[in-house]
């Protein structure tokens, strides 16, 4: 009896657990079938869905006149399927892949018998490689098109292209990178699509189930402020120098004074962005934004204009050359020392541009005021990016002359005839521009307008330019500037036919010294040693450069020669002077821009 009523009760038992899993499983079902089915369908599908990428076409870069300086093409890009690759010969497709496609034999093996189910071996081949490829017909190894990015305009300089630094290139995996393209990257691109596929449980895809998830977006197509033109007549003379001097690197800059617009921007060495890959990666970044240098005598122009525009000083205002001006147990001479031991005695702002006199800056400079200085300096651009639409921007570096890292009046003085402080070429080919044009500081920029994919024009919206100075002091010191190439030691900048002004500069370049320095002593008074190594001005290694504003009489474009370590002998000799290379430039801007003379050019005598 007892056995008996025990089966029973454990029957009930397990009859009611039975009934109850019954009832949960009937009810997920249910609401799997009802309440969440169109979740759950779609969770069935796309396991069974194969997602993929329909790219953007990327926009095309164009010149101010519609000249294409940059564009994409269709190619073609190897991949591999390594388990069918495996079931023949891996070793013979290995041997007969590195050969047509330029590559070493044990990577490709590595890569034929890798785990991977799928690997790319090479992409974005040319056309001759494509059709060797396709030869060897070998199972597993295919080919997919992708795009390329190839910039058709050939440098004048061998294995380079037009305007490489400043436009930039695309990398393999369709990203832009430094100049235009980096910095445009976002509006070049535009934004990819995707379909979808269904396949069946052995991947096998089902006829007429592709569709589109999402259409893809071109980029935008790009118009520049740039004219290929003056732009191959710029580098064609920025070559000439780069080789004539030996240089470091060379810089050269056009751009308009009314709106920032950059009409030429050129430097050597550069590359070749059709062929990125084989350049040193140094050579990517624009050395017109992203270099940092001691500007020396240029910066005297916005010291003047500075102390001119607070009242400080007036044309007439002189002050005393004796060219030895000591301050904090240091020394500031002018550059013609050696000509004149005793200093120009009693001169004006005038005479300080002309001469390029560095005790005249910095009394001028002094008289102002250090902190006026700093702040005027500021207000002028430098220290902060003037927001230049090409990526790698650096800002310069101008100290404050009452904080920590300066010395007071001897940083401003300095400051005042270009020394200790940095800048880059496009912040002070901007500043001349406001000198230039009555007063106001404008962004430079490249970018003229856009075009997307609904074929609408859109202009780019360029800010307004902060006034800097009254338009008096702007028109006095630009005066003051045509007076230096006329009369100053910046004549051999003279053209005939039409009024320039302009200054020189001259900088000495710092480079790391390593000596033997004492770091301390031992328990026994011994001395220690150590190597250190610091930054100091190197002889011979100079910063030259003219920049110009023409005509003067009507404004147009600044432009800038700036030569980074030529070589050098006696007092800063060199092959090709920034002032020379201006005198051969400045007839061919002239001419292709169809620019009137606006000075009468004497006749000459009849012999």
């Amino acid at each position: 009896m007892l056995a008996r009523t025990d089966s029973r009760a454990r029957a009930l038992f397990l009859l009611i657990i039975t009934a109850m899993l019954a009832i949960l499983v009937g009810g997920r079902l249910v609401f799997w079938q009802v309440v969440d089915r169109e979740r759950v369908a779609a969770l069935a599908l796309n396991q069974l869905a194969q997602n993929e990428e329909i790219p953007a076409e990327r926009g095309e870069i164009r010149d101010a006149n519609g000249v294409l300086l940059a564009t994409s093409v269709e190619v073609q890009s190897v991949y591999a399927i390594p388990p069918t690759v495996q079931q023949g010969d891996p070793q013979e497709a290995a041997t007969q892949l590195a050969s047509v496609l330029g590559m070493n034999v044990d990577d490709v093996l590595a890569r034929l018998t890798g785990k991977d189910p799928w690997v790319w071996l090479r992409r974005r081949i040319d056309p001759q490689m494509a059709q060797w490829v396709a030869a060897l017909d070998i199972p597993g190894v295919g080919m997919l098109p992708e795009t390329q990015r190839v910039y058709p305009i050939s440098g004048v300089a061998p294995q380079t292209t037009l305007g490489a630094q400043l436009l930039g290139f695309v990398n393999v995996d369709g990203q832009g990178q430094y100049g235009v393209e980096g910095a445009e990257d976002a509006l070049l691109a535009g934004l990819p699509g995707s379909v979808s596929a269904q396949e069946d449980v052995i991947g096998r895809r089902i006829a007429d189930s592709v569709y589109e998830l999402r259409p893809p977006v071109n980029g935008a197509d790009l118009q520049l402020t740039l004219d290929a033109g003056l732009q191959h007549i710029l580098e064609s003379a920025m070559w000439t120098t780069y080789q004539k001097n030996l240089a470091q690197g060379v810089t050269g800059l056009v751009m308009d004074v009314q709106t920032g617009a950059i009409k030429a921007m050129a430097s050597f060495p550069t590359f070749d962005a059709n062929s990125y890959k084989s350049s040193p990666p140094a050579l990517f970044t624009d050395p017109a934004v992203s270099r940092q240098y001691e500007p020396g005598s240029v910066m005297k122009a916005f010291t003047v204009a500075a102390a001119l525009d607070a009242g400080a000083i007036d044309l007439q205002t002189r002050v005393e050359d004796d060219n030895n001006l000591r301050i904090g147990g240091i020394r500031i001479q002018n550059a013609d020392r050696y000509i004149t031991p005793r200093g120009h005695g009693q001169i004006t702002a005038g005479d300080v541009l002309k001469l390029s006199n560095n005790v005249g800056a910095a009394k001028i400079g002094l008289l102002l005021g250090r902190q006026r200085l700093y702040e005027a300096f500021k207000r002028f651009g430098f220290g902060t990016p003037t927001g230049v639409d090409i990526a790698g921007e650096a800002s310069g570096v101008v100290w404050n002359p009452d904080g920590p890292n300066a010395s007071g009046d001897l940083t401003a003085a300095q400051n005042a005839f270009g020394q200790g402080l940095s800048v880059t070429a496009m912040q002070l080919v901007a500043g001349y521009c406001a000198i230039a044009n009555g007063g106001t500081l404008v962004t430079p920029h490249v970018i003229a307008g856009w075009t997307g994919p609904d074929g609408v024009y859109h202009a780019t919206d360029v800010q307004e330019g902060e006034r800097i100075m009254r338009e008096e002091t702007a028109s006095a010191t630009l005066q003051l500037l045509l007076d230096a190439v006329d009369h100053g030691i910046a004549q051999k900048a003279s053209i005939p036919g039409y009024s320039i002004a302009g200054k020189t500069g001259t900088a000495e370049v710092a480079g790391p010294k390593t000596e033997r320095a004492q770091v301390g002593t031992d328990d026994a008074g011994n001395p220690i040693y150590e190597m250190q190594t610091r930054l100091v001005y190197q002889r011979g290694w100079i910063d030259s450069s003219f920049i110009s504003v023409m005509p003067a009489s009507d404004p147009q474009f600044v432009t800038l020669i700036l030569i980074h370590r030529p070589v050098t002998w006696g007092l800063y000799k060199m092959a090709q002077t920034p002032v020379s290379v201006f005198r051969s430039l400045a007839p061919q801007i002239f001419d292709y821009l169809a620019i009137a003379p606006d000075r009468v050019v004497a006749p000459v005598a009849a012999k």
